[in-house]
């Protein structure tokens, strides 16, 4: 982004560093207009997140596949509500951490850690073709998911290397939609 930005107004529909990213395009002298259009919220059934944290806590994952740095932070969050963050980061510290790109490595300096495996691409592929650099037979690895992707791919990938996934969803999207109060009034015809 070189060019100058003045007189042009933009209008951000995110959400994720909404702040940040209307700062740098103001800094360049647009008029910003934030409109976020997703929210992101923590699962509406929070049992299993509760459960799989619960197990994790307890040491049962060897290693943990971080997605995104969102996940990590909604799952230190509950895990805070439900008295168990001291647990949960004393698991985090022994497992070894394996991220798919910056953002959750981010997450993890905040609370002290470092990831142990870093895929060279921030995608499911980049963590599968990271993940083919180590024996995972009968490794227990805990996979946090997103936007209530299933990721079968890497799913079936860490079966077939011998390894037992223990996947969680700890949050999702939610598209703002505008009440129809505000809706206008469909025309009965375009004549």
């Amino acid at each position: 982004m070189t060019e100058e930005l003045s007189g042009r107004r933009i209008v951000v529909p995110e959400t994720r560093e909404l702040g940040q990213l209307l700062r740098t395009l103001e800094e360049r002298g647009a008029e910003t207009v934030a409109c976020p259009m997703i929210a992101i919220r923590d699962a509406p059934d929070t049992a299993p997140v509760e459960a799989w944290l619960r197990r994790f806590a307890k040491g049962t994952c060897d290693d943990l596949v971080l997605m995104t740095g969102e996940g990590l932070r909604r799952l230190l969050g509950l895990a805070r509500r439900i008295d168990l963050e001291s647990a949960f980061i004393d698991a985090l510290r022994v497992a070894r951490k394996i991220t798919r790109g910056p953002k959750p490595v981010r997450a993890l300096r905040e609370i002290g850690l470092a990831a142990d495996v870093a895929a060279d691409e921030p995608t499911t592929e980049g963590i599968i073709a990271a993940l083919k650099q180590h024996d995972l037979t009968r490794r227990r690895i805990g996979v946090q998911l997103y936007l209530g992707n299933a990721n079968e791919r890497l799913l079936k990938f860490l079966k077939s290397a011998g390894a037992e996934a223990d996947p969680v969803l700890p949050y999702v999207y939610c598209v703002y939609r505008k009440p129809k109060s505000l809706r206008p009034p469909l025309a009965a015809s375009y004549a």
